[in-house]
């Protein structure tokens, strides 16, 4: 599904690599947490996958990246887009509406899937996701929790088969993790690929399938669940 082939990456002004020579796979339908200190390389290794590394920061790069045996770097994000959904540590970096209902729906509108398709996905994702309350509001009265929520149904609806996040419980109360992880498990259920970068371990446990430790731009050791556990 996913395979990162001895991948290094240098930002454009940057005094040192952001990655060196990193390699890992990740199965169809595994959940995994990457996980360092800040500056060990593990939110570079999301916009690897979903494309934003080369396309959007510019660098140097060497090695390659495959998600569906497409390589990632010699693909437009328009296509990686079908494929690769993303969630950003800061919700409101990923609106392009003032409304919840328009947010949702974008990134099918924008891929021009057919109105009668779009409207069915809305419905079940509304309903998956439980969102009734929120539907038809000004997305900056929510709060942290609830545009957390438009962001994760604004990707789920587009049926990605990998989910990518950076740090997404970096601004979210007690409660909201927790609606978080029951997102995660929602989408493992369904099959989804799940590649989460963060600092906040513990939500995690009994999901993700394995614990990547990031340092220096280097995988430097790598948990099964039962061993995190």
């Amino acid at each position: 599904m996913i395979e990162i082939k001895k991948v290094s990456f240098q930002h454009e002004n940057a005094e040192k690599p952001s990655l060196k020579n990193v390699s890992l796979t990740i199965a169809e339908g595994e959940c995994v947490l990457l996980c360092g200190e800040s500056g060990s390389g593990k939110t570079t290794v999301t916009r690897l996958i979903n494309g934003l590394i080369p396309h959007y920061y510019e660098g140097e790069m060497s090695g390659g990246v495959w998600v569906n045996g497409a390589e990632v770097s010699k693909q437009p994000l328009y296509d990686t887009a079908k494929i690769v959904g993303s969630v950003f540590q800061n919700p409101r970096s990923q609106f392009f509406n003032v409304d919840t209902t328009s947010e949702i729906t974008f990134g099918c509108e924008n891929l021009g899937q057919p109105a009668e398709t779009i409207r069915a996905r809305l419905e079940r994702t509304v309903r998956d996701f439980r969102l009734e309350k929120l539907m038809d509001r000004n997305i900056f009265h929510l709060s942290g929790g609830e545009k957390q929520k438009v962001a994760c149904a604004g990707v789920s609806i587009m049926e990605p088969e990998v989910l990518v996040l950076d740090e997404p419980s970096s601004n979210l109360d007690a409660a909201s993790i927790s609606d978080l992880r029951k997102t995660l498990a929602f989408w493992k259920g369904q099959g989804k690929t799940i590649v989460v970068s963060e600092h906040r371990l513990y939500y995690l446990r009994g999901l993700a399938d394995r614990f990547i430790y990031m340092k220096g731009g280097k995988i430097t050791r790598e948990y099964t669940s039962e061993e995190f556990n």
